[in-house]
């Protein structure tokens, strides 16, 4: 008596094939949304990295003239101040002492956050025209000296004089410098 080892099949009717057709269009859609929304917050991760660093790059001559006008206390010289804080307000001693220093905590703690966000952009433009001069790509060379002329150097330049010290249009200095800025976001924000 031989058996067969058949695997036995299942007969799917009309409704049945409806309803598993139904069911996958639905998660089809459902998958396709959410990659869709997981695609699109990536973008403005994206764009916000772009915008903050334009941000910071766009503040860059303001902090650098601020630090330059500020001179750093020595111990010696906040200690003095404190006192003399003190003996004009002629109040309160202990309230006197603990505001005063806040003053000058904070004082001190901005002008570090500063020196560090100076350090940031510089090291972060470093290694941005380093890679662009060793890209050997005269566009990425451009872009860094776009950049530069709008952010970094000394003198202020609009779009229309950089794009006609770099002979070309309004447009690509745009351009340019959105391409340059996403990549200076990277070395400033991280990935």
């Amino acid at each position: 008596m031989a058996t067969d080892n058949k695997i036995p099949m299942y007969v799917l009717t009309q409704e049945q094939i409806n309803q598993i057709a139904a069911i996958a269009g639905k998660e089809a859609v459902h998958t396709f949304r959410a990659e869709r929304a997981r695609e699109e917050k990536k973008r403005e991760r994206e764009e916000n990295k772009v915008r903050k660093t334009k941000k910071m790059l766009s503040s860059y001559r303001r902090i650098k003239a601020t630090l330059s006008d500020e001179a750093e206390f020595t111990e010696e010289e906040q200690i003095e101040l404190r006192w003399k804080f003190i003996q004009d307000l002629m109040g309160n001693a202990k309230d006197t002492v603990s505001k005063s220093e806040r003053v000058i905590r904070d004082g001190e703690k901005r002008r570090q956050e500063d020196l560090y966000c100076i350090y940031r952009i510089e090291k972060a433009a470093e290694m941005y025209r380093e890679e662009c001069e060793k890209s050997g790509s005269e566009e990425a060379k451009r872009r860094y000296r776009e950049l530069s002329m709008m952010y970094l150097d000394e003198k202020e330049y609009t779009v229309q004089e950089i794009s006609q010290v770099e002979k070309v249009s309004d447009k690509t200095v745009y351009k340019d410098l959105g391409i340059a800025c996403g990549i200076v976001a990277v070395y400033l924000l991280g990935m």
